[in-house]
């Protein structure tokens, strides 16, 4: 079943909200989103992993990308939407990974913005 919820770390926000514990430690196709009306929106990255709890707190910390590391660190609200896969394979999650990249289209520019989408 595919799952949100809003992503905090305590180094990268006011109020030192962390929820990146309560993440499940299982294998994992995950998006990282925007959010507008707590809807994900602007899809910055996608990914597997064996473990989305320790991926998800390693993008933080060591991101893919430049873009990346400034809007999980910036003042943006952060959506991770995710599938629990435990008993996949590394190919059939590569297979999904192929799949939501078409259907959510990832991407972001060096300053951690969705390319061509600019708020007043």
């Amino acid at each position: 079943m595919l799952q949100r919820t809003e992503i905090w770390h305590a180094d990268y926000n006011l109020q030192r909200r962390d929820n990146l514990s309560d993440l499940p430690v299982e294998k994992a196709v995950f998006g990282i989103f925007g959010i507008v009306d707590d809807e994900p929106v602007n899809c910055r990255y996608v990914g597997e992993t064996e473990n989305l709890q320790a991926t998800v707190r390693q993008l933080f910390t060591e991101p893919v990308s430049e873009g990346l590391g400034k809007f999980l660190t910036g003042p943006w609200i952060k959506m991770l939407q995710f599938l629990e896969a435990p008993e996949s394979s590394l190919g059939k999650r590569k297979e999904l990974v192929k799949e939501w990249e078409g259907k959510y289209n990832p991407a972001i520019d060096k300053e951690g913005e969705y390319p061509g989408y600019y708020t007043d």
